[in-house]
């Protein structure tokens, strides 16, 4: 294990940390973005995409929730996963979690920003239009994580109260427009073809809320009495959230028009579309939240990302230079990590983009992506009861009963979307996205062999450790 300076304890309280999950979840950008990826499955059942999401969620939420009580670290489900099963299990953890780290940061992050600026207008398409704004949306993030969580979380919440404002008022002034076309029929399946299609659908949907555990989990090291605050965090985030996303997808569906919302799937920017039907200044504040939306998602996970891959340094796992463990000396940020992932992230972004263009890329790269973060949370849920019960503080339903109703989620999912991997380039994407887990598993092996040491030490510290406290 490299010795390391800490990250700065007690300074991010509960109101921050939701702001810090709210700029993960980015609402604005998800209605002008990813929203698009359940359209396209889900059409005119979109809304009752997004009440199954939230509510498969919570049951999966539900991991992290209670490991906090316990366990808290800025490796997240990363430790979650070694406190439980081992070195072995958290660095095959380790390994899924670096993987759609990288890939989902640049995906949402740099190609969905990069995506709506060049879907605003027609002429801004092209390579040369969408590079730049990707690398500087990736550099400004990188440049938050350097400072510190008090200038990240004040841009968070600042942005953020703006962002769900108006978001809410335009979608109440939709619906209201819509009049007599209000309809209950979008929560139900009226408006979609099977149940295949309502799988897809919910792998976005599902997305939309994913990075909210582990973005605040990740700051386990640094709240303040992180076993009541990340509770209360993760809760409140997820009310706040689902309510805006529920509110703006009925919004859409309804304003779009509920069977013919195949064209909203396949249009520029729709959301943008139906905002501007209201009038010129929601049409405006509503572009202006959406990028600002797309920065708050990329500070956000830069800063958990960069915990993440602090702590993986840190335990010497990854193959990963002992330099991405040291922390900035002035500002106590884990700088070389979020560099580290800058860079990377940004190098993969760019291969998808110009392969399959900024708006079809990055939802691929979404799609890629899920099949670690699914498998991440089914460790995590695995390992959840047996430290429980190695503690002696198990409870059946909290700790058995909801970890495996969430798995069993995850796992239909992901079995029925591989069974049924959609049109292309979707299928392309399943196939690499499964065909990671495998492959992490045979990394993990080959680090085992290499230094077996370190993976069994691997993951299993957090601040509760008498060891992890500072000298």
């Amino acid at each position: 294990m490299v010795e390391t300076e800490h990250l700065k304890r007690n300074s991010l309280g509960g109101f921050r940390l939701v702001w810090q999950a709210m700029g993960t979840l980015s609402v604005a950008a998800d209605a002008a973005y990813l929203l698009t990826g359940v359209v396209e499955y889900a059409l005119g059942a979109t809304p009752l995409a997004l009440i199954l999401g939230v509510f498969a969620y919570l049951f999966i939420m539900n991991t992290g929730y209670q490991f906090s009580k316990h366990v808290n670290s800025a490796g997240s489900y990363y430790t979650f996963a070694g406190k439980g099963l081992g070195g072995i299990a958290g660095t095959f953890q380790a390994w899924n979690m670096a993987f759609y780290g990288l890939i989902g940061y640049g995906s949402f992050g740099f190609l969905g920003l990069a995506a709506f600026i060049t879907l605003l207008d027609p002429s801004y398409k092209g390579i040369v239009f969408w590079l730049p704004v990707a690398f500087f949306a990736a550099l400004i993030s990188f440049i938050f994580t350097h400072r510190g969580m008090k200038i990240s979380t004040d841009y968070q919440i600042a942005g953020g109260v703006i962002e769900v404002g108006v978001l809410l008022v335009g979608s109440i002034l939709i619906i209201v427009n819509a009049g007599n076309l209000n309809t209950l029929a979008v929560f139900g399946t009226k408006y979609v073809s099977g149940v295949s299609q309502l799988l897809f659908a919910m792998i976005y949907s599902m997305i939309l809320y994913f990075g909210t555990t582990v973005s605040i989990t990740a700051m386990g090291e640094e709240a303040v009495s992180p076993e009541k605050t990340i509770k209360k965090a993760l809760i409140g985030t997820v009310v706040l959230s689902g309510i805006t996303l529920i509110i703006v997808s009925y919004a859409f569906t309804i304003g779009w028009g509920p069977s013919a919302m195949a064209s909203f799937a396949g249009s520029a920017d729709p959301g943008v579309i139906l905002f501007r039907r209201l009038n010129p200044v929601i049409y405006i504040l509503l572009v202006l939240v959406t990028v600002n939306s797309f920065m708050g998602y990329n500070i956000s996970v830069s800063n958990a990302d960069s915990r993440i891959f602090y702590s993986f340094a840190k335990d010497g796992i990854l193959f990963l230079p002992e330099a991405i463990a040291r922390i900035n000396k002035k500002h106590k940020t884990p700088s070389n990590a979020a560099l580290t992932i800058f860079i990377i992230s940004f190098i993969v972004a760019v291969i998808f983009g110009v392969l399959f263009g900024p708006v079809q890329g990055g939802l691929m790269m979404l799609l890629i992506n899920a099949y670690a973060a699914y498998t991440e949370h089914i460790i995590a849920s695995i390992s959840l009861p047996v430290m429980m019960r190695r503690i002696h503080k198990l409870k059946i339903l909290e700790h058995l009963v909801i970890p495996v109703i969430g798995i069993l989620i995850l796992v239909i999912i992901m079995a029925g979307t591989v069974m049924s991997p959609g049109k292309y380039p979707d299928n392309i994407a399943v196939y690499i996205g499964i065909s990671w887990i495998p492959i992490a598993g045979l990394l993990t092996f080959i680090e085992y062999k290499i230094h077996p040491e370190k993976v069994r030490k691997a993951a299993t510290m957090s601040i509760e450790d008498e060891a992890w406290e500072p000298k």
